[in-house]
């Protein structure tokens, strides 16, 4: 049985960084200092004042494109005879 390397709680919790076996307190406290730091980071989105260029609404806008065209291209054709070629 492994323990925490920040106390000497049982390490029940397994985060992304070294030392990585941690008891269940100190994994919370890592992953809610990532979530913090990548919110801290990113760009800010304006989505309800005008156009949004940040980057997550540009994915966002290139996967709605994709799943549109496909959409409107409807399904697959459903042929199933094997294509010989000569």
């Amino acid at each position: 049985m492994l323990s925490c390397a920040y106390c000497e709680q049982e390490a029940t919790m397994r985060i992304v960084s070294n030392p990585e076996h941690v008891c269940f307190e100190h994994a919370m406290e890592f992953w809610t200092g990532l979530l913090v730091y990548a919110r801290e980071t990113s760009d800010t989105c304006m989505k309800q004042e005008r156009l949004c260029t940040c980057r997550v609404c540009d994915e966002l806008s290139a996967s709605y494109l994709r799943a549109s065209a496909i959409a409107f291209a409807g399904p697959a054709p459903l042929d199933l005879r094997i294509f010989e070629f000569a």
